[in-house]
């Protein structure tokens, strides 16, 4: 299964029986490029997606709290959670979408560039590198809803005497909150960050529906897919 690129693990010989292959379908693993762009891909989104999801959630979930109309913004920025990936994959492609000079551009992405003096609306999805960050950023908006509700019960479990002591010794709103709450649930940080590992780990709708794994897109899910 694991870049196995033979059927068998025993080929048949002319004269009858079948010769043991060894390790020979991993050694031709090894040798594909394709393999290699699938490992850096999936270690890029292992760095980039649980940093970025968690760091958006915390904001989203602190900030959320002192408006009035905070619930409705958790609703907003959960929403995404309840579509499919490959839905969410979908709407994104639309972002993506480019359409000749002379016509006008559907894709948000590109009218925007368009709009702000670009002279040529771009194929996001076929740019080396930035593509992979095109395609993450899929996962990083259904993402930081889950982020962001778990960080913010979280937050609104730490005692307020804790804060409240901070402030009679004149702590600023940053220094509370990285000095004082952020400590306080760095264990759930942790847990966030870990579940949302887990779920890039298997990352492979989004790279399916958006790109197939072409243009230097390939992650280790969809290479094992398709062999």
């Amino acid at each position: 299964v694991f870049g196995a690129v033979r059927l068998s693990l025993a080929e048949r010989v002319p004269g009858g029986g079948y010769v043991w292959v060894g390790l020979a379908n991993y050694e031709q693993m090894l040798k594909e490029p394709k393999f290699w762009e699938a490992m850096r891909n999936n270690m890029l989104w292992l760095i980039v997606v649980p940093a970025l999801s968690t760091a958006f959630g915390l904001l989203v979930a602190q900030l959320t709290d002192r408006i009035r109309w905070g619930n409705l913004a958790k609703s907003l920025i959960f929403m995404p959670m309840a579509i499919s990936l490959v839905g969410a994959s979908v709407i994104w492609k639309l972002v993506y979408d480019t359409r000749p000079i002379e016509q006008d551009q559907i894709g948000i992405l590109n009218a925007l560039y368009i709009y702000f003096g670009g002279t040529e609306p771009q194929t996001w999805l076929t740019l080396p590198l930035w593509n992979n960050f095109f395609l993450m950023a899929v996962l990083v908006w259904i993402q930081t809803g889950f982020a962001m509700v778990i960080l913010s019960a979280a937050l609104r479990g730490i005692p307020e005497e804790t804060v409240e002591a901070a402030i009679v010794d004149g702590a600023g709103p940053l220094q509370i909150f990285f000095k004082i709450k952020v400590p306080q649930i760095r264990t759930t940080i942790l847990v966030v960050w870990t579940t949302v590992t887990i779920t890039v780990l298997k990352v492979f709708d989004i790279v399916f529906a958006m790109t197939n794994g072409q243009w230097e897109t390939q992650v280790l899910a969809n290479y094992m897919f398709d062999k």
